[in-house]
């Protein structure tokens, strides 16, 4: 059973022993060691856990290999913003996602457990932003909205060729037997 460190929405953090974790059930099962020796096992909602970390952090691959994997920002429902480029083997469950990534600017792989409860949405990027922060929160709202409607009008008009791109979903694992 894999070791995770569990954050819930209120800000409790647990660590626990836990069965791989698929997310096929709207429930968490889950083995801990507490001071109290009352308790030793819990379900614990999907939707009370913002994120779990699984495992241990370890080296990150090469750039080379980096490269070939996606960039994405996940944003969460409070507001937090976590830049990360993430291995091509993610699993997507019924009630959250499975991701083994390397946050912008370190050096650790990570595997990560994240319920789609807890998100706003992964977004896939192009490129990293390399602007200082307050710069991006400036006009990235704007620009963004100019940059959408631009595409949208040349697609329309079928004047610029789009590029073909495969789906994010399809670039990821399903769960067995799932659709």
């Amino acid at each position: 059973m894999p070791a995770v460190v569990i954050s819930f929405v209120d800000g409790e953090v647990l660590h626990a022993e836990t069965p791989e974790i698929t997310f096929d059930l709207a429930v968490l099962e889950a083995e801990f060691r507490s001071v109290d020796p009352n308790g030793q096992r819990a379900l614990f909602p999907v939707s009370a856990i913002r994120q779990m970390l699984v495992g241990e952090p370890r080296e990150a691959p090469s750039a080379d290999v980096l490269e070939g994997w996606d960039r994405a920002a996940f944003h969460f429902i409070d507001g937090q913003v976590m830049r990360a480029s993430i291995s091509p083997d993610a699993y997507l469950g019924r009630h959250g996602g499975v991701w083994t990534i390397v946050e912008a600017d370190t050096h650790e792989v990570r595997t990560i457990a994240v319920p789609y409860t807890s998100l706003k949405g992964v977004f896939h990027i192009r490129q990293w932003d390399s602007r200082p922060l307050g710069e991006r929160a400036e006009n990235g709202r704007l620009d963004q909205l100019a940059r959408i409607l631009a595409e949208r009008e040349a697609g329309a008009t079928g004047t610029a060729a789009m590029p073909q791109r495969r789906a994010l979903l399809s670039r990821m694992r399903r769960p067995h037997g799932g659709t």
